[in-house]
């Protein structure tokens, strides 16, 4: 008993191995269980059936060798179709053929009954639902044992056992293990169908997260412009009056021209030309365009430590609008007012520019979202600020972290490959 019981284990791992394979190495968004990767799981398939034949155990009786051939076979014949259940029964005769022994014959012909006819009830099998695919797989599982115990009688003399004592446990053996691998790749299945369906809800809704964010922005400007039109339509004003409408009008222009070249930049980032730049002095820069914003917001800003020997390779006008969009987003994030820090360090590989703020802060979900189209943590914001400077960074070889904890402020630190490594190489 103990030999069967490690016999069957054996077996049933050897059924189990491609599923375990196929899990491991099938790519996410593209898993279709023996449709995009055929030719890896006919490969494992035949593995699995070969390894079978090759640690048969004995079954109930000591004179009684059975394996668990037929379960790859009928399996890959239902899922793969007759390409795969062919090959699949080219593996399992020439291996049954070296074998040799008692049986080979009937069990050559049993191999092949199920390599031409299994194949039919792969449409029908598509179809139904899972509780009738289990009815169905075991029902073929039993049908092919009940095969090989009336054939074996009737073309080759064999004399048919003991029904109750061995065929049925057989066939209950069987029919229940192969059952229990078609659950597990329905189960798989199913998952992978969840997978791909979320990913396309997932593009959709940033598809809708777009819509409404284009939308929602470049209606203000929209409705300035087509109210003073209006205005301009219906009354007569003076020339200076007209004058002051058309500034207005120009100004809101190039307000939804931003707004447009902000959503290029996310979708196509185009830069000018990458030049080296000392990162202490651009920093300094943004830092006195930011002064008067913040001193609006009593917000006091500084740096603590710039280091000018960094220096990056980088579109000097794209940089500065990451930089800006950050801390600005950092400033809003203080409004009871507050300090913000701004510090350059380099090491001969990297180079990092922080930007520490005493606001709001975040959770760790927030943390998380940064850069998603159509996520702010403002209650006003449209999150696309951030999905822009997250753009460029990326589009540019750098990368941001942040470590936020909420009431405690927030620290985004960008980080790029040092300028005097890459003239190195």
């Amino acid at each position: 008993m103990e030999a069967m019981m490690t016999g069957m284990i054996n077996n049933i791992f050897f059924i189990v191995f491609p599923l375990i394979v196929y899990q491991m190495l099938a790519t996410a968004g593209q898993r279709n269980f023996f449709v995009s990767h055929r030719f890896m799981m006919t490969v494992l398939f035949s593995v699995s059936l070969v390894l079978c034949m090759l640690f048969p155990y004995q079954f109930i009786t000591d004179g009684y060798i059975f394996d668990l051939r037929q379960v790859p076979m009928i399996v890959g014949a239902l899922y793969g179709g007759p390409l795969v259940s062919a090959i699949l029964f080219l593996v399992a005769s020439i291996s049954r053929i070296i074998i040799g022994g008692d049986g080979m014959y009937i069990a050559l012909l049993n191999q092949f009954v199920i390599a031409v006819g299994v194949p039919f009830f792969r449409p029908l099998y598509m179809r139904i639902n899972r509780s009738r695919k289990i009815m169905l797989i075991f029902s073929i599982s039993i049908t092919s044992l009940l095969f090989n115990l009336f054939a074996g009688a009737f073309f080759f003399g064999n004399p048919i056992h003991d029904i109750v004592g061995i065929w049925i446990m057989l066939m209950i053996n069987q029919g229940t293990i192969i059952a229990l691998t078609a659950l597990m790749i329905e189960h798989m299945q199913r998952q992978e169908y969840m997978y791909e369906a979320f990913l396309k809800h997932e593009k959709m809704e940033t598809v809708s997260h777009f819509a409404a964010a284009v939308s929602h922005e470049l209606r203000n400007p929209l409705q300035s412009i087509k109210g003073f039109v209006q205005l301009m339509k219906e009354y007569e004003y003076s020339r200076e009056r007209q004058i002051e409408f058309h500034q207005t009008i120009l100004r809101e222009i190039d307000a939804a021209e931003e707004l447009i070249e902000d959503y290029l930049v996310y979708a196509k980032p185009t830069y000018g030309q990458l030049e080296p730049i000392i990162v202490a002095s651009e920093v300094s820069h943004v830092l006195k365009i930011m002064v008067p914003y913040a001193n609006g917001k009593d917000v006091e800003m500084h740096t603590d430590e710039l280091d000018e020997s960094a220096e990056i390779l980088i579109d000097r006008y794209k940089f500065q609008q990451a930089l800006v969009n950050i801390i600005r987003n950092g400033i809003e994030a203080m409004p009871e007012g507050g300090k913000l820090v701004l510090t350059v360090k380099s090491s001969p590989t990297k180079v990092w520019i922080r930007v520490t703020d005493t606001g709001v802060g975040m959770t760790k979900e927030q943390v998380r979202r940064l850069g998603e189209p159509y996520f702010s943590s403002k209650l006003k914001g449209t999150g696309l600020g951030m999905m822009v400077t997250y753009s460029i960074i990326s589009q540019m070889e750098g990368q941001i972290l942040v470590d936020s904890e909420k009431g405690k402020g927030t620290e985004f630190t960008l980080e790029f490959a040092n300028l005097a490594t890459t003239k190195s190489k």
